[in-house]
């Protein structure tokens, strides 16, 4: 049975937070983590956050699970949201290409200790975003974006 689509929704503020952190990063790799909420068969991102990784390389950034749950922590006090939680990953690629296999195994892999999907963006020096979803570890597709709107499936 193929995985249901899950539409996405990704807020403005989010996308430009991640343009500007892969920006200061560059030409290194960076990322972290995305919050939001799931509604009626979508997830919403709202915010964009980073975990620092000081051995970013080109073509490598790793996620410290201390480091992340610390973020984590701070944001969810920060914005006092009811809803608001983790929903997934985001990292740049400063060389340009694509979600890559390891990515896509990655975000499968985490996926199947949620209830709900998981979303991976990945920026691209390029120009677009590409999302992924990936639920109990399946992901029925990966799409690129340059502008992610509301309402867009992936």
């Amino acid at each position: 049975m193929k995985p249901r689509k899950t539409q996405t929704e990704v807020h403005a503020d989010a996308v430009t937070t991640i343009s500007a952190l892969a920006s200061a990063a560059y030409p290194r790799e960076t990322g972290g983590l995305l919050l939001g909420w799931w509604t009626n068969g979508r997830v919403v991102i709202r915010y964009a956050i980073e975990v620092s990784d000081p051995n970013a390389t080109v073509s490598s950034w790793c996620r410290d699970e201390s480091s992340a749950q610390a973020a984590l922590d701070t944001a969810l006090a920060e914005h006092e949201h009811p809803w608001l939680g983790y929903v997934g990953d985001w990292h740049s690629h400063p060389v340009g290409s694509g979600t890559s296999g390891q990515d896509l195994m990655s975000i499968r892999r985490a996926s199947i200790a949620y209830e709900h999907p998981l979303v991976l963006l990945v920026h691209r020096t390029d120009g677009p975003i590409e999302i992924t979803v990936a639920h109990h570890g399946a992901h029925p597709s990966t799409r690129a974006s340059s502008t992610p709107r509301q309402g867009q499936e992936a």
